[in-house]
């Protein structure tokens, strides 16, 4: 494999990541199973791409002797890395949507429009890093990092609401629980996707 193959390879899971969050929105919304076990194989697949791209950055690493093609190859490595998380961030995604769902917990409606606010803008920063991976710009590398910190800004700002809303009794300690840890994922995968455009 060259290092373009490797390129090519990251993009291809960038846009399995891209496909989860999709499948993770569906199943949300449509309060169903389904999507989310698509889901899960998709993040498979990931996993199983990272095992293979990491061994072939290492066997790379043995041939390539100048320093930018070095750098290069630690910078995909890292990435691809960061993709692998970002997968196992969805997947603790899906597994609090599964709880969500046989559990039957509700979110208050305030609740169910500022987590999708926050899903969609994340996803903005996931797609604009698959957008990147293929064709590297610095305007919109910076309009990803801006991205996320906007998320940051929404996760902190819906984080207290929530909480305020517990207080109030609007919503369980359980719900409010499964909420709090499903905002914190999208700004997980808001962050990863800032820090895999840093490297470049």
């Amino acid at each position: 494999m060259t290092i373009k193959e490797l390129k090519d390879k990251t993009i291809v899971m960038s846009e399995k990541i891209c496909l989860i969050l999709d499948l993770i929105e569906n199943g949300f919304m449509e309060n169903k199973l389904e999507p989310l076990n698509n889901a899960m194989k998709e993040e498979h697949t990931v996993n199983e791409l990272e095992k293979t791209l990491i061994k072939e950055v290492f066997e790379l690493s043995k041939s390539v002797k100048d320093v930018t093609g070095r750098q290069e190859l630690a910078a995909l490595g890292q990435v691809v890395e960061t993709l692998e998380h970002m997968g196992d961030e969805a997947a603790g995604m899906v597994e609090r949507i599964e709880i969500k769902v046989s559990e039957r917990l509700l979110f208050s409606e305030a609740g169910v429009g500022q987590f999708n606010e926050t899903y969609n803008v994340m996803r903005d920063s996931v797609r604009m890093m698959r957008q990147f991976l293929a064709r590297p710009d610095h305007a919109l590398k910076d309009r990803i990092v801006d991205n996320g910190f906007r998320v940051k800004n929404l996760v902190e700002r819906y984080r207290k609401e929530h909480f305020e809303r517990m207080v109030q009794g609007v919503c369980t300690p359980m719900g409010a629980n499964m909420y709090f840890d499903m905002l914190d994922i999208a700004g997980n995968l808001a962050r990863h996707s800032s820090n895999i455009v840093k490297l470049f």
